[in-house]
């Protein structure tokens, strides 16, 4: 059997996509490599920049690199400035608000995620 070597990429030679108001660097996408395993991408947001109500089949976690938003969920939010890792639970509402000129989150969360369904029909 052939071990797996490691991967290495640099974030200024991945092409952003769009996602939600937001532009989206995919880092490691085992769903395009065959794989059921997590997605890491870094997430670039400017000020006003909205994500729409959704949530992910299983666990999110992010890491505020610069900038800062606030998160809506449960009835709270939960501002997220540079260094504030956040945990959402699988099935959790939320959604994204960017509050500053620019917002940059690492976030890892399942591939199929890029599938949920957005609750007000916004775009995924």
């Amino acid at each position: 059997m052939t071990q797996a070597l490691p991967e290495i990429r640099h974030l200024d030679e991945i092409e952003p996509a769009p996602l939600f108001d937001f532009s989206q660097k995919t880092v490691f996408s085992p769903k395009e490599r065959g794989e059921g395993f997590i997605k890491l991408a870094v997430t670039t947001g400017r000020r006003g920049a909205r994500s729409v109500a959704h949530s992910h089949p299983r666990d999110e976690v992010t890491l505020t690199l610069r900038g800062e938003a606030v998160l809506r969920a449960c009835g709270r939010e939960y501002h997220m400035t540079a260094g504030t890792a956040l945990r959402l639970p699988p099935g959790v509402v939320h959604e994204v608000e960017v509050l500053s000129d620019e917002w940059v989150v690492v976030a890892a969360y399942c591939d199929e995620c890029q599938l949920c369904v957005p609750l007000h029909g916004g775009k995924a």
